[in-house]
């Protein structure tokens, strides 16, 4: 799992990096997140929306992870969640 999480910011990385450089580019990135990031080996999870914003000098988002589905999280998934990378999935 730990070679995931550091693949995928890897990849998040790269896609920063050209959005900062391209503007077109970004402008894709905020209007179709889920196409974008599928485009540079991110793909999401059926069902699930993802949406980029962009900070600003004035504004900054601030993300406030889902509530676990089991009372204790697991350190890794702690270690993802306070690095602002984590999605938790229910599984059935």
């Amino acid at each position: 799992m730990a070679q995931q999480t550091d693949d995928w910011n890897k990849k998040w990385a790269a896609i920063v990096a050209q959005a900062w450089a391209d503007d077109d580019f970004k402008k894709r990135l905020l209007t179709d997140s889920a196409k974008v990031l599928k485009e540079h080996g991110l793909p999401t999870p059926v069902g699930v929306r993802f949406k980029v914003v962009e900070d600003t000098d004035q504004v900054i988002h601030l993300s406030l992870p889902q509530k676990p589905y089991s009372d204790e999280l697991a350190e890794e998934q702690l270690t993802r969640i306070g690095a602002g990378v984590a999605y938790i999935v229910k599984r059935d």
